[in-house]
C-alpha cells in the first residue's frame, strides 16, 4: 500500500505467537499517521464518483499518491483505507508499548520485592517517591541528551524512562487494586480478578 512497516524486535510471547513492534526503517515508507484523502487527478471540483486519492508525507513532501478509480464511492473507499491502517498502526504501536512496560514491570517486581509499588501495604508516599523518581529521569534525559545526541538515540533513551514511568504507575495500580479485589477472588490468574 505503500507504507512498509518493519518489525525491529519481538515484544512478546505467549503461545508461540510473537507481537513486533512496527517501526519505519526502510526509505520511502510512510506513516500512516500522515495519510490525507484528497480530490485525485482530474477531480478539482471533489465531486464524490470523481477520482480520489490518498497522499502521505515523508518529510515537506508527499511520498506517497495513491488513487481510488474503480469504485462505487472512491472517496469512501479511500477513507477507509486511510482510517483502517492509522488504526492498525495506532493499535501495534499501543501494544508494543504496553509490552515493554509488561516486560519492565515484571523485571521491577523481582527487583523491588518489598519496595514494589504493587505491595498494597507500602504507604503511598514510597510509592509516590518512586514515580516521581521516574519521571525526573525522563527529565534529566532530556536535559543531558537535547543537544549531545541526535533525536534518534535521544527518542531510544526517552522510550526507556518512559517505560520505567509507565511499569511503575502500573504497579501502583496494581497495589489499589490487591486493596478493593476482596481475598477470596485473589485465586487463579489476577488479570481476571476484576471480571469474576
Amino acid at each position: 500500500m505503500g507504507d512498509h512497516l518493519t518489525h525491529d524486535r519481538p515484544i512478546r510471547e505467549h503461545e508461540q505467537e510473537v507481537i513486533v513492534m512496527p517501526t519505519r526503517e526502510q526509505p520511502g515508507s510512510v506513516d500512516p499517521a500522515t495519510w490525507r484523502v484528497v480530490p485525485g487527478e482530474g477531480n478539482d471540483d471533489a465531486r464524490q464518483d470523481g477520482t480520489w486519492a490518498i497522499t502521505g508525507a515523508d518529510g515537506d513532501e508527499h511520498a506517497l499518491y495513491l488513487e481510488v478509480r474503480d469504485a462505487e464511492r472512491p472517496r469512501e473507499v479511500a477513507e477507509l483505507i486511510v482510517a483502517t491502517m492509522a488504526g492498525h498502526t495506532r493499535r501495534s504501536r499501543m501494544e508494543g508499548a504496553l509490552a515493554e512496560v509488561e516486560r519492565e514491570r515484571l523485571r521491577r517486581q523481582a527487583e523491588d520485592d518489598v519496595l514494589d509499588p504493587a505491595n498494597p501495604h507500602l504507604v503511598e508516599v514510597v510509592k509516590l517517591a518512586a514515580l516521581v523518581e521516574r519521571i525526573g529521569e525522563v527529565g534529566r534525559e532530556l536535559n543531558r541528551d537535547r543537544f549531545h545526541t541526535g533525536r534518534e538515540e535521544l527518542d531510544k533513551h526517552l522510550y526507556e524512562r518512559l517505560t520505567q514511568v509507565a511499569a511503575t504507575a502500573v504497579a501502583w495500580m496494581e497495589g489499589i487494586q490487591a486493596r478493593d479485589v476482596p481475598r477470596s477472588r485473589h485465586t487463579g490468574d489476577p488479570y481476571d480478578a476484576r471480571d469474576s
